[in-house]
């Protein structure tokens, strides 16, 4: 080391020139002093940090370059390391020449500097300028608050990590919806606040992000501060430097429970809405629609020799007992047959309920007929086993029909069909008889699709007409209504009988068309008969579906010009035993049109009596089976009386059917009935020829009421009024 002369305000060191040139390449700032913390060398670094030259700073101190606090400040950090000896590492701030305040992170240690023979203890000094990095500090603190303020102000959760995935971040809304607190939170312990289950999956979800460098979406369950759990979509965003070092992640979790609930409740109704669509309500029995869907997978099990049996399965007496006692014990019957089914059928067959009484089992995989046969047994005896609903007593049957696949179908409507047409044949039968389809047997069936078509042609073409049978009053032998019939005569088979058409036209739903028709025929021809006839129109209970009915009598009345009070309308009970509510309803609205409303067939029911109380009719019609074995029939003779009372004690008109004897009309007469029906006052008519009869009756009832009352002057008692046939 090289000497130079001290200058009065101290010596200046030089070092050799190759170590004076690499301490000035030093980037850092290099700093010597004395004991005096007189400068004693700087480095280039260290004059360009502090705005001078270094011949003005040699010899000289902090005080003559800096304010007195800050030169005060480093002189006693030089004292400490001088007299410790300790090495010192610290941060200050300097104001340099410019004015301008750096941040210096400085390192200080004593040395010893030797000059010649003597040494001397002076202090060096290394520093780094950290101004650029400290303002890149304090932005980044900046920064950082201004996102805590809007993380925690946000309507989602907002989470931070560093490198190593740990949290070092939750936001408010983190924290108040799981209860912990920041210290919990931090690090890993965000582990805990998520569902035991989802946590294999979040963290399998977080390592993807940061492999693929992806955002990742999870959905998971999250603790709620009340222990309730939270379904939330958690979406991270993996970060990485322009260097590609990985800095951690950033991510927000969003409250989806409501919307998860609302799409599980929407899971959970679709769920219920197809099982609803393909099981029976009453029983819980898959319908016809899940046979048909389950069919395919159940003739996979149909190979070789295996088959699928269907036995199509019909109830018998099932009405008579719903009639008896009601809906509610008619349901209850159903759901007990259904039970017993379930005990009779093995795991893999399937029990359906088609609608009504009508049930269906199918066996796949069948290798012998036999087993069906026996199956079908089980089943009636099973079925026909009486009944106890809850203290009501019923007895009933089944019938069944066998079809099996592949060899009388391949799909389940093929299959359905040719059980049934079994099944019809079994019926026929009697009660408790199964039958196994065969070709051929579908002729009547056929045949019926035939008469469906025709009747439909008949309406359209006009081949159907109304025939009317007069009813006679009793004590004055006077028309006093007629009954519309209607007929029809096919082209190619004839006379076709309204039991075969009647239930032909029920069945395709042209009894709404038919009906129409015929009252509107009956309208327009009694408009023209005498005042005091009116003219009788039966409705058919399927009619009654229609809500309209009351609203379509009343234009038909208004378009013919008939008065209402001179139609009646017959109706059985059953038109009251099926969907009597809306049913009783359409009545009243018929009724209040000004018609009359008769109940035919009256005794024939099981409630005939009921409905009386349930609505005021005008007339009864005794059903012709009590007249048929008159006057010698001891039990018809007692329900011929107690009606005759029960329309006498209710003021109502009471008809009597099927009167075609002397005999029967006597006794008729003798119990007080008002009205009779039958072959003994005539046979239905045309249109054309009622009129003409009409009048014909009226001008004998009058000469015959003539005679009477002059006979009864005479003394010589009442004749008997002879109707014509």
């Amino acid at each position: 080391m090289k000497e130079t002369q001290p200058t009065s305000a101290g010596q200046f060191v030089h070092f050799d020139d190759e170590i004076e040139v690499i301490l000035n390449a030093i980037p850092q700032p290099v700093i010597i002093k004395d004991g005096l913390s007189r400068f004693c060398f700087l480095n280039d670094a260290a004059c360009a940090l502090v705005g001078r030259e270094r011949g003005e700073l040699t010899g000289r101190t902090d005080h003559d370059i800096l304010p007195t606090a800050e030169a005060d400040r480093i002189r006693e950090i030089d004292k400490q390391v001088l007299s410790s000896g300790r090495e010192l590492l610290f941060e200050e701030e300097i104001t340099i020449a410019d004015g301008t305040v750096r941040s210096l992170v400085t390192q200080k240690r004593r040395a010893e500097l030797i000059r010649g023979n003597s040494k001397e203890v002076v202090v060096v000094a290394t520093i780094l300028d950290v101004t650029a990095r400290r303002k890149a500090l304090e932005a980044l603190k900046e920064s950082e608050a201004r996102f805590r303020a809007i993380a925690d102000h946000a309507p989602v959760m907002i989470w931070v990590t560093d490198e190593s995935g740990a949290d070092t971040y939750h936001s408010r809304l983190w924290l108040e919806m799981t209860g912990q607190t920041p210290e919990e939170a931090q690090g890993f312990g965000w582990v805990n606040a998520i569902h035991p289950e989802d946590r294999e999956e979040v963290e399998g979800g977080f390592q993807a992000a940061f492999r693929l460098r992806q955002p990742v979406r999870v959905e998971c369950r999250l603790r709620r501060t009340d222990g309730s759990w939270a379904w939330v979509i958690d979406v991270g965003q993996p970060r990485f430097a322009s260097d590609g070092a990985f800095l951690g992640y950033v991510g927000i979790v969003l409250d989806i429970t409501e919307r998860r609930n609302a799409e599980e409740e929407r899971l959970r109704a679709q769920k219920q809405v197809h099982h609803m669509a393909r099981h029976d309500a009453l029983t819980g029995l898959p319908n016809r629609q899940f046979v048909r869907e389950a069919f395919d997978h159940l003739m996979d099990k149909c190979t070789g020799t295996a088959e699928a049996a269907v036995l199509s399965l019909d109830l018998d007496g099932f009405k008579t007992v719903n009639d008896a006692y009601g809906h509610a014990v008619g349901d209850l019957l159903l759901r007990r047959v259904a039970d017993r089914l379930r005990q009779c059928v093995e795991q893999t067959d399937i029990i359906a309920r088609l609608g009504g009484v009508e049930f269906l089992v199918v066996r796949p995989g069948m290798h012998r007929s036999e087993d069906v046969l026996r199956l079908a047994r089980r089943i009636i005896d099973s079925v026909g086993v009486p009944y106890d609903l809850e203290g009501t007593h019923a007895d009933i049957g089944v019938n069944i029909g066998l079809a099996f696949a592949p060899r009388d179908g391949q799909s389940a409507d093929e299959l359905i069909k040719a059980a049934d047409i079994a099944l019809y044949r079994a019926k026929s039968n009697g009660r408790g008889s199964y039958a196994q389809f065969e070709p051929g047997m579908d002729t009547h069936l056929q045949a019926r699709q035939k008469m469906k078509i025709a009747l439909r042609r008949a309406l359209a073409n006009g081949e159907l007409e109304v025939h009317y049978q007069p009813l006679i009053k009793v004590h004055t032998g006077q028309i006093t209504s007629c009954e519309a019939l209607v007929r029809w005569t096919d082209p190619e088979k004839g006379p076709v009988s309204p039991a075969e058409f009647i239930p032909i036209a029920e069945e395709t739903g042209l009894i709404d068309p038919l009906g129409e028709w015929i009252l509107r025929q009956a309208c327009t021809e009694a408009a023209k008969w005498p005042p005091h006839v009116s003219v009788a129109v039966n409705l058919s209970p399927l009619q009654f579906r229609d809500r309209r009915l009351a609203t379509t009598i009343a234009d038909i009345l208004r378009e013919t010009g008939l008065n209402a009070s001179r139609l009646q309308l017959e109706i059985t009970e059953s038109v009251l035993l099926d969907e009597s509510e809306g049913n009783l309803l359409v009545l009243q609205q018929i009724r209040q049109l000004g018609t009359k409303i008769a109940m035919d067939d009256f005794g024939t029911g099981y409630s005939s009596l009921r409905y009386l109380r349930t609505f005021p009719f005008d007339k009864i019609k005794v059903d012709r089976s009590f007249v048929s074995d008159l006057p010698t029939g001891k039990e018809s003779l007692a329900i011929i009386r107690a009606v005759a009372a029960i329309g006498r004690a209710l003021g109502i008109t009471t008809t009597v059917e099927g009167v075609d004897t002397q005999a029967q009309f006597d006794l008729i007469r003798a119990e007080g009935f008002d009205e009779v029906q039958g072959y003994l006052v005539a046979r239905p008519l045309p249109a054309k020829q009622v009129l003409g009869v009409i009048e014909r009756r009226s001008r004998k009832a009058q000469m015959e009421t003539y005679e009477r009352l002059h006979h009864a002057k005479s003394n010589e008692g009442t004749p008997f009024i002879q109707p014509t046939k």
